[in-house]
């Protein structure tokens, strides 16, 4: 049984992809080397990142299956589901081996569990986009620093930084993911990514003065367009879940 182990970036998925078509060979899974649990009969292979291997590969994926199919690819590798790198490597098999029509089979065991994953991917990107709730904090010496905290299902984050950077271009902004524990630090419209330790925002993002002021407004303002007697408060969780609500300063001590 042989199994790929790579260091759980996507660059290091698609070099996995490259080395089993260089080799010719089949894996059973591809994984994190960390915390994997070998098992009797199993052959670790480690594939090491390689830029032009993944590149390789990258191209060969907008060349032969199109655009779309890499947004997918690149969507579905933030998904925090166990086997997903199984799932995209049969599905970047059944594309390259049949070409760009065997994607739109999405009925085929191989197609179909991605397709449903970037569905799911996707629904938690905007789901971020729209209830993200930023306060200002001001730092000793610096300019205030717009603060957001999120916890995704999936590890979004790196999907979304470009949406908020290109708004905020000119504002200085954190936004933190607190259930896989990444930060993206956006000044002047670049960004990046940073891993942190678990506890290390503690307290993060706690509004100066004026700041709150703006959100009892938005609250007051969230109150006063509901209209009680068309309230359901099942609909609303099915568009807003509860799991996202201690984030949302309108849905604190709110009167809906």
């Amino acid at each position: 049984m042989l199994i790929y182990t790579y260091d759980n970036t996507l660059e290091g998925f698609l070099s996995c992809v490259f080395e089993a078509y260089g080799a010719g060979e089949h894996p059973e899974e591809i994984c994190q080397l960390q915390g994997m649990q070998y098992r009797i009969g199993q052959e670790l292979k480690a594939i090491d990142t390689c830029v032009d291997k993944w590149r390789r590969v990258r191209a060969g994926i907008h060349r032969k299956l199109g655009g779309l199919a890499w947004e997918k690819i690149r969507a579905c590798y933030c998904a925090s589901t166990p086997g997903k790198e199984m799932l995209l490597y049969r599905y970047l098999r059944a594309g390259f081996d049949r070409g760009r029509v065997a994607l739109d089979d999405i009925s085929h065991p191989d197609i179909l569990p991605v397709e449903d994953l970037y569905r799911s991917v996707g629904m938690e990107q905007q789901r971020m986009i729209m209830f993200a709730r930023f306060a200002k904090v001001s730092l000793p010496g610096s300019e205030p620093v717009y603060c957001c905290t999120i916890n995704p299902k999936h590890n979004v984050l790196p999907l979304i930084m470009s949406h908020f950077s290109g708004r905020f271009n000119v504002q200085p902004f954190i936004i933190y993911d607190e259930v896989h524990q990444v930060a993206g630090a956006s000044q002047s419209g670049q960004w990046q990514l940073h891993q942190v330790e678990e506890g290390a925002f503690a307290g993060f993002g706690q509004a100066d003065a004026d700041d709150k002021e703006w959100q009892a407004l938005w609250k007051t303002f969230y109150d006063a367009i509901a209209i009680p007697e068309r309230r359901n408060d099942k609909r609303r969780q099915g568009f807003m879940p509860q799991r996202l609500w201690k984030h949302l300063p309108e849905m604190q001590l709110s009167k809906n």
